[in-house]
């Protein structure tokens, strides 16, 4: 019984505390207004009993007839009064509960208004843009399609000879019916054509594509002849048959995408919310700050340091915003 009335007992010590903190009971004797109840020492007048029903309206609750109100609120001081009692006002878990409320008030009536209220002027957002430019650069891209032969290092003249036929064929096939659409990376490149001349599986169902490539990249699973060589095409254009360690190839750029800052409207948005962050962040240190010099608080940091705990590590924080443009690349299809 006493587990199920627990958090019953405990609201209604919060009730009481929180009533307390707004207001004294109200004494006759002082004030000349004739008392309704007392209960447990505390006196409901007229005042209160108003107070209680303009509460109930404002948040939207039924207001019954004043003797139905007068006996509920009776009740309730009677449930704060046996919490008490039980000690309910002074354990840890009820203390931390009303501590967190008042906060909550406090914010509620003071900061939430005033942190809504921030808006960033779009003088700010281009300032902030031109100040963190290098922030949002992007790298050069470029996206390639290949054909390639498979030759042993130590194969034959004849074997090269072989290979270069196939490839030859398969570069006028796809001039003859160049690549006209199709899902994802097959819609451009070498087409239907990469799966009866390429030598290389992971591209070869995909119309020759190895996706996209950082443009100043030193290292890539190709031979950097076949990259520079790639580099240095127009979209479209294809290179010519080229040697390498391992075979012959053939490579086509089908893409690219220039490297520098973004530009200001691309990212505008996501600037502007982490101005206002930045904003709102300030206004509730400063809330903080103020309420600390309130306080006139005094701290006594070696006694502190002498109180042994249980120290434990602060639990993993949950995954952040996504992070700005620019810091990451279009994934490479390899």
């Amino acid at each position: 019984m006493h587990r199920r009335l627990l958090p019953l007992l405990c609201l209604a010590a919060i009730t009481g505390v929180l009533s307390q903190c707004k207001k004294a009971p109200v004494a006759t004797a002082s004030t000349g207004a004739e008392a309704l109840a007392v209960v447990a020492g505390r006196t409901i007048t007229e005042a209160d009993l108003r107070e209680e029903a303009a509460w109930r309206k404002a948040n939207h609750q039924a207001v019954p007839a004043a003797e139905v109100l007068l006996d509920e609120m009776v009740k309730r001081l009677a449930m704060v009064e046996r919490a008490r009692q039980a000690g309910l006002e002074t354990e840890t878990e009820t203390r931390r509960r009303v501590e967190s409320l008042l906060i909550s008030r406090l914010r509620e009536r003071d900061l939430d208004a005033v942190v809504a209220k921030v808006e960033v002027s779009d003088e700010e957002l281009r300032a902030s843009y031109e100040a963190r430019k290098e922030e949002f650069s992007r790298k050069g891209l470029d996206r390639f399609a290949l054909l390639f032969q498979a030759v042993p290092a130590q194969g034959s003249e004849a074997r090269k000879a072989e290979a270069r036929q196939r490839l030859e064929a398969g570069l006028a096939a796809a001039a003859a019916k160049p690549a006209e659409g199709g899902r994802g990376p097959a819609a451009s490149g070498f087409g239907a054509v990469a799966m009866d001349h390429s030598d290389d599986q992971s591209s070869r169902y995909r119309g020759g594509d190895i996706g996209w490539i950082e443009t100043e990249a030193k290292e890539t699973r190709w031979p950097a002849a076949v990259m520079k060589a790639g580099r240095a095409l127009q979209i479209n254009s294809r290179s010519e048959i080229i040697e390498g360690p391992e075979g012959l190839y053939v490579i086509m750029k089908t893409d690219a995408r220039p490297g520098g800052a973004r530009p200001f409207d691309e990212i505008a948005e996501r600037l502007r919310q982490s101005a206002l962050s930045e904003k709102r962040r300030a206004i509730e240190e400063r809330f903080v700050a103020d309420a600390l010099a309130a306080a006139k608080i005094t701290t006594n940091p070696e006694a502190a340091r002498k109180v042994a705990l249980p120290v434990t590590e602060a639990p993993a924080p949950p995954p952040g915003p996504p992070a700005f443009p620019g810091t990451s690349s279009p994934s490479a299809s390899r």
